[in-house]
């Protein structure tokens, strides 16, 4: 399980579920500047496209091994934000889009305790945005309907499972903790031959005195609150392939790890994004 190689003819999806609502104008750090939540969240966001992007450029072009996807959700409902017209876009079309361009630059410390800046000019596919209310419950059936179709497509039957990133900093205002619930448990049902899709709850905080929390084993780990609890349950469990990766993050800590994490700053945020984007290095 979780161990399918990815090719041209079997490639899996991403989708990326981001939650554009009027609190995320509110201020976070990201790395040493003050900035939006909301354009926190475009830049990882466009950075994993980024980098989905780079996985699949080969000597002869871009070669499509994944389907992507993004849904913001704000006001009263979610919207498509790569394509109006298609539900999936390939790597190749987003690689061709002219899109404006931002200069980030990173500081990063490694193990070593030196830290190292770096600054690197990230398109913008999908571009920040707040305004409104917290349309979840919109954007987790949106994410479902994709899936759906993505997974009972004959051609992606064998392939690596899809992954969803939910990335929010608010409670849904369009459905309460069951109707949610029974929404993630449809999501992380379906899936291919290889395993079932992957849900990841992102909780994203501007209050830096919050506890941090990534991956937990319980929620014991969590603060006790009910909506950190309902992000808990309804994310998924991580499967055995990601422990390395996970423990890299947590310093060691030992399984049993839920997809989701609380309060995290921005380069974990990055990090755990990138832990859902395993499967790259299974490319053929």
């Amino acid at each position: 399980m979780y161990s399918a190689r990815i090719t041209r003819h079997n490639p899996t999806a991403f989708i990326l579920l981001i939650d554009h609502s009027g609190s995320m104008e509110e201020k976070m750090q990201f790395g040493k500047t003050s900035t939006t939540k909301a354009e926190v969240v475009a830049i990882v966001t466009n950075m994993l496209i980024a980098e989905l992007i780079n996985r699949c450029r080969k000597d002869d072009g871009i070669v499509d091994y994944f389907d992507i996807a993004a849904v913001g959700y704000s006001g009263e409902k979610a919207e498509l934000l790569l394509s109006p017209s298609y539900t999936f876009v390939k790597p190749s079309r987003l690689e061709r889009r002219n899109c404006r361009k931002k200069l980030i630059t990173q500081e990063r410390v490694y193990p070593d305790g030196q830290t190292r800046i770096s600054s690197n000019e990230v398109k913008y596919w999908v571009e920040p945005k707040a305004d409104g209310n917290t349309p979840m419950r919109s954007a987790l059936d949106t994410a479902l309907n994709l899936l759906t179709r993505w997974c009972s497509n004959p051609a992606n039957k064998d392939s690596y499972p899809p992954t969803v990133f939910n990335i929010t900093d608010g409670e849904a205002t369009d459905g309460d903790n069951d109707m949610l619930c029974s929404l993630a448990n449809e999501i992380k049902a379906t899936g291919t031959s290889d395993g079932r899709t992957l849900l990841i709850n992102i909780n994203i905080s501007s209050t830096s005195s919050d506890k941090t929390v990534i991956f937990p084993g319980s929620k014991d780990d969590l603060p006790g609150c009910r909506y950190t609890n309902l992000l808990y349950d309804m994310s998924s469990d991580m499967p055995r392939q990601y422990t390395e990766m996970i423990q890299d993050i947590k310093e060691g800590s030992l399984p049993p790890y839920r997809g989701m994490s609380l309060n995290t700053s921005a380069g974990s945020l990055i990090s755990m994004m990138n832990i859902g984007s395993i499967s790259i290095g299974r490319l053929i």
